[in-house]
């Protein structure tokens, strides 16, 4: 071999290159198409808890017309069971049958006085039910069949029924009935005294 190749020089070791200095760790943070995904989610679930208002209000029904009720108002009885309602009408509709008397919160046990009718409204899902005395709206050419029930009769159409009101005093008669001869049935109320329902005497014929 030829001296005159030059001989291979030992390798150079560089030291190793330090690294920078760790940067502290930057908090991740949601992207755009994260958050909104968290914000749909967000209203789904609000949304959600409205629903469920909603559809506990819808399952309860309408509120009845039977809570605004006041004594003396005259009244139509609709529906029946949990259905049941009492809506206020004109006092000199021949379509109203009853005047309210008394009313009250129906909590099971309650009752109205002799010769006036017990009636509830059932308020589902609403707390207590309505309690109503009522009487028979005093109003001359209404007809009905049997008025000595415990509930309310229903109104009947005067070619088939078995009563007609006749003749009505402003006034309860006990002793001395005000009605004409040949009267088949008197009813007389007392008013509470406290209320605006009013005493009356209703007299009764025979169509």
């Amino acid at each position: 071999m030829s001296e005159n190749w030059p001989r291979p020089q030992p390798q150079q070791h560089w030291p190793q290159q330090q690294g920078w200095p760790q940067q502290p760790p930057k908090k991740k943070r949601f992207s755009t198409k994260t958050q909104i995904i968290l914000l749909v989610a967000s209203l789904v679930v609000a949304i959600g808890g409205f629903g469920v208002i909603v559809t506990l209000n819808n399952i309860s029904g309408p509120e009845k017309q039977a809570k605004t009720l006041t004594e003396g108002d005259c009244v139509v009885l609709t529906g029946s069971g949990k259905e049941a309602d009492a809506v206020k009408t004109a006092c000199d509709s021949p379509q109203a049958p009853y005047a309210v008397s008394l009313t009250g919160v129906d909590k099971g046990e309650w009752d109205c006085k002799d010769g006036f009718y017990k009636y509830a409204v059932p308020r589902p899902l609403r707390g207590n039910g309505v309690a109503l005395c009522l009487a028979i709206n005093a109003q001359v050419g209404l007809c009905f069949d049997d008025i000595r029930t415990k509930t309310p009769p229903p109104l009947k159409d005067c070619g088939s029924a078995r009563l007609r009101i006749s003749e009505v005093f402003p006034q309860m008669s006990v002793v001395n009935s005000p009605c004409a001869e040949g009267t088949a049935e008197v009813v007389s109320y007392a008013s509470y005294g406290t209320s605006n329902f009013k005493s009356a005497t209703i007299c009764f014929v025979t169509p």
